[in-house]
């Protein structure tokens, strides 16, 4: 465990990779459920309360009603409402009152005119004061009205809220109405005695719902809880080692760059390839090999902080990363890593010794999101593979991606199709009598809008994203057909054309030269294909079978560029080549440089000992001229003899006896 390790375990650091804690969903659920089963039940209690005292009020006044009908209506008169009536006939209605009205909730009653006068009350002191107008002008025309009033604002009610009701004292239209005020308190009792009732129900059902839903409830959450972890599992975790996966990784990175950004901290990500896994799998067998990959994720594991975040890519790759102060603990955690893996393993009963290529993109050096650094981790893991280093640190300078190479393929299609690719030659003479004896066509792209791009600018990032073959096959059919122009202009000169790799993966080919020679009435031996060491090399026994099944066509071979590939003097006897050619690097300094000079004169006596003629790419000096006519070279080709151009300056430029005379 490095020393930052060690310190985030002894500190509590290290939290950036910290998984934010999933939403406890059935919680919330049964919560909310319960918050609005409270709700509902604290509505359905007020809507009860209203409706219980709505209906005790009607009951109220329904009660003062009868009074007034059934006592006033016989001994009140017309003239008790003409005007305060006198101290003999108060007494009178005094004992009428105690005799018959007996109800304790009736507090007082009172005769109001038509104008609001009480002409009557059995609260003496509220006699000769107005009462509501409006409610006792309407109930004198036969309607019962009340209203609430107030603690210390009723009419002979004392200091306690009253139900006052205005009740006419006759069926027909009179001229005032009775006021009987009664206690409020008895008309709240009993509606609070009805919400009570309705309370307890609901709350016995509550409870019902709570012993019967409960256990049902801890048995289905449960259950989703379960399923919830599996199906979390599948999605974020690598079957084969339990290890997060690619996904997991993505957002657990992705949060921890937006924390160490908040904090100023940087990260560090680290793709681990393990070398050899295909020949692990390929001769020990899956089995074998998914065994190998989870001993791998038990070392690691046992290796990673708790502050750190570990995960399988998938195949042979996992990452870490992690958090640091200074580079030089990124390069002290990669050392540790390929020492937690690279002890031998038991594997299948076969003792294997493990190695493994690290690839490190840096927060925020190297990227500001998780995407990015994964990318470039990824990057420089697989040019550290390339350059078999063991760990490279991700940089510009080793990324050979150009976000403008993904639309080439179609931009290329597209040229293809539209006639944007032109062919340009370059002579190639014979260095004894300095006759043009042939020329090599070269792609360029006359571009809509960039105007003319010279091979450089286009065909290496062509091979890398494989539109070569789009241009491939445009320039054969063109190089054909200027053949067969140069044959009736009467010339016997030679064009070689370069094919790469990916055209010598098509089978079809051989018969595709075949026909265009014969349909253009073309000599086979006037074309040449040219090849790189690279491009044979890159499945040798396959360009093997396709150059011999050129060659049957009459067409000749050349390999271009000898010198600078991996070259392999076993595969130049057996190939089916009839010419070779040096390339420039060697050739144009060879009279400044003895070791040039040497290699140059050493393939010339081997190619020219396996019966193949030599070419000299390269040249632009006499002097260099010379000096390959010495040592008996038999072509050359370079600036000296002319730039590449179209074949019109091409012709104008060969000796007059192989032309035909305007």
């Amino acid at each position: 465990m490095t020393r930052w390790a060690r310190e985030n375990r002894e500190t509590g650091r290290g939290s950036l990779f910290a998984v934010e804690r999933p939403p406890r969903l059935v919680l919330r659920f049964a919560a909310v459920l319960s918050f609005s089963l409270a709700v509902a039940s604290a509505v359905i209690l007020v809507v009860v309360h209203h409706f219980a005292l709505r209906q005790s009020e009607r009951a109220a006044t329904h009660h003062a009603g009868l009074l007034a009908s059934a006592l006033l209506q016989r001994e009140v008169t017309a003239r008790d409402f003409d005007r305060r009536v006198s101290p003999a006939r108060r007494s009178e209605l005094d004992a009428l009152f105690r005799t018959y009205v007996r109800a304790e909730d009736v507090v007082g009653i009172s005769l109001v005119r038509s104008d609001g006068l009480v002409t009557y009350s059995t609260d003496h002191p509220s006699i000769g004061t107005i009462a509501s107008r409006t409610l006792a002008a309407e109930a004198a025309t036969g309607t019962i009205v009340s209203r609430q009033r107030a603690s210390g604002t009723s009419l002979g009610g004392g200091g306690e809220k009253t139900l006052e009701t205005y009740a006419p004292v006759s069926p027909a239209a009179s001229p005032g109405a009775a006021l009987v005020a009664q206690s409020y308190e008895p008309i709240e009792g009993a509606a609070r005695s009805a919400q009570l009732r309705v309370g307890a129900v609901l709350e016995a059902l509550l409870l019902v719902l709570l012993v019967v839903f409960v256990p049902l409830l801890v048995r289905v959450t449960r259950r989703i809880k379960a399923q919830i972890e599996h199906i979390h599992r599948q999605a974020y975790h690598d079957d084969l080692t339990g290890l997060p996966n690619r996904v997991q990784l993505f957002e657990r990175l992705e949060l921890a760059v937006r924390r160490a950004a908040a904090r100023d901290n940087h990260l560090a990500v680290l793709l681990l390839d393990l070398d050899r896994f295909r020949e692990t799998n390929e001769t020990l067998g899956h089995d074998a090999g998914d065994d190998l990959l989870r001993q791998i994720a038990e070392r690691l594991g046992a290796w990673i902080d708790p502050g750190q975040l570990l995960a399988r890519l998938g195949g042979d790759e996992f990452a870490v990363a992690t958090e640091y102060r200074e580079e030089k603990e990124v390069d002290e955690i990669a050392h540790e890593l390929r020492s937690a893996i690279e002890p031998p393993l038991t594997v299948a009963e076969v003792q294997i010794a493990v190695d493994v290529t690290i690839g490190v993109a840096l927060f925020p050096r190297d990227g500001r999101d998780a995407d990015t650094l994964l990318k470039h981790a990824e990057i420089a893991t697989h040019t550290a593979k390339q350059w078999r280093v063991p760990l490279l640190a991700y940089s510009p300078a080793v990324d050979p991606h150009d976000p403008e190479e993904i639309g080439l393929v179609a931009a290329l299609r597209e040229a293809t199709r539209n006639g944007e690719i032109r062919l340009h030659y370059q002579p190639k003479v014979n260095l004894q009598t300095g006759a043009i004896v042939g020329l090599e066509a070269l792609a360029y792209w006359q571009h809509p809008t960039r105007g003319l791009l010279p091979p450089g600018a286009f065909v290496p990032a062509a091979e890398r994203t494989g539109a070569i073959r789009h241009i491939s096959r445009a320039i054969l059919p063109a190089a054909v057909e200027q053949l067969a122009k140069l044959a009736e202009l009467g010339t016997d000169c030679s064009i070689a054309v370069n094919l790469t790799a990916i055209d010598l993966l098509d089978v079809k080919l051989p018969r595709r030269l075949e026909a265009l020679l014969r349909r253009h009435g073309v000599d086979p031996g006037r074309l040449c294909v040219e090849l790189t060491e690279s491009t044979v090399m890159a499945d040798p026994e396959r360009s093997q079978s396709i150059l011999e099944r050129i060659t049957a066509t009459g067409v000749r071979i050349a390999i271009d560029d000898f010198g600078t590939g991996h070259s392999s003097l076993s595969y130049l006897k057996t190939l089916p080549a009839s010419e070779l050619k040096i390339d420039r690097s060697f050739v144009s300094d060879m009279i400044v440089s003895r070791q040039d000079r040497l290699i140059v004169l050493a393939t010339v006596r081997l190619a020219q000992s396996l019966g193949l003629r030599v070419v000299a790419e390269g040249v632009e000096t006499e002097e260099v001229r010379n000096a390959l006519r010495e040592i008996g070279c038999d072509f050359a080709q370079g600036y000296l003899y002319g730039r590449p151009g179209p074949i019109e300056g091409i012709v104008s430029a060969l000796p007059r006896s192989s032309q035909v005379a305007a």
